[in-house]
């Protein structure tokens, strides 16, 4: 099945680009297609599937949109 990923912010320089189409095998889960930093937990990202708040644990079906965002913060 075809899985878009998309990453923004700095994120996006260590995953290579802004944009992947993964190819993932059926009963895969979110936590097995995102690249993420060595030093950063997954827990420490914003992850949406189709535009939705969602866990690591979700899993994807044909078609979905990951995406991938650094957690904001400021004043």
């Amino acid at each position: 099945m075809k899985i878009t990923v998309r990453y923004f912010g700095y994120l996006a320089d260590h995953a290579g680009g802004r944009e992947k189409t993964i190819e993932a095998r059926e009963g895969s889960k979110i936590k097995d297609v995102i690249v993420l930093p060595p030093d950063l937990d997954i827990e420490e990202v914003v992850i949406l599937k189709n535009g939705k708040p969602a866990s690591p644990d979700d899993e994807l079906n044909d078609g979905d949109t990951v995406s991938v965002l650094p957690h904001i913060s400021g004043g």
